[in-house]
């Protein structure tokens, strides 16, 4: 019997506004290499990925194949695409990509992961596979350690939140690929834009689980972030490099 092939979709076609930048989030650098470049080599050295499916601006194509990828030796198992008007159309454009331009068995395991968050772990990966044949559907998260309110459009306290029930949600998100992609066409449908891949599973009325993420795995996404992101290279000697 065949093993189940296991697809990255990498989303990086956002424009980045609250970066304050003219240079797009994805293509900044961290330590000399752009922060989409990290991303991308933790997938390409995965033997647990077949194929990465990078989703980027139409018109930062041709950049990317050559500043992004080329520069930096990645130049196998990545399919480049263009993305749409929001993330969720960007991940919609990689799932149908998958699903009708590339040959698996049956079903296909496919993990969405946000190509501003370079600082995924190899070890996440596998864990995430293995959690998704498990229990169908899963996603990285972190216990909130800091108290949270519940606040009034005034800014007003309304009410705080027992924060041992809640978690921040991370990528890579874990699914069966034709699962996923027959919930993104119910939200489709329904016109319902999820505020992450789990919450189109979960409009589909099926269950999504965590697991253990890390609070290394940041998204960078302002100037402070990037600021984090270069401390975390200075400390961790020769791991994210």
């Amino acid at each position: 019997m065949k093993q189940i092939d296991h697809f990255a979709i990498v989303v990086a076609a956002g424009k980045g506004l609250r970066m304050e930048s003219d240079t797009k989030k994805q293509y900044l650098l961290l330590n000399k290499i752009p922060i989409l470049t990290r991303t991308i080599k933790v997938f390409h050295g995965s033997d647990d990925i077949r194929e990465i499916i990078l989703v980027v601006p139409e018109d930062d194509i041709e950049y990317c194949k050559s500043k992004i990828l080329e520069n930096y030796g990645l130049t196998t198992k990545i399919h480049l695409i263009a993305g749409g008007d929001q993330r969720q159309h960007s991940v919609f454009n990689g799932l149908k990509y998958i699903y009708n331009n590339i040959r698996f068995e049956k079903d296909a395991i496919v993990l969405i992961h946000d190509g501003v968050r370079p600082f995924i772990s190899q070890e996440i990966i596998p864990d995430c596979i293995k959690n998704v044949i498990q229990l169908g559907a899963c996603v990285p998260a972190v216990r909130i350690s800091d108290t949270v309110k519940l606040v009034r459009p005034d800014f007003r306290i309304q009410k705080t939140l027992i924060r041992e029930n809640l978690y921040l949600i991370q990528t890579p998100q874990c699914f069966y690929l034709k699962n996923i992609l027959e919930a993104f066409e119910y939200a489709i449908k329904t016109s319902f834009l999820g505020t992450d891949d789990a919450s189109i599973l979960e409009h589909f009325g099926q269950k999504v689980h965590i697991i253990k993420g890390s609070k290394l795995n940041i998204k960078i996404t302002t100037p402070e972030d990037l600021i984090l992101g270069e401390l975390y290279l200075s400390k961790i000697q020769g791991y994210f490099s």
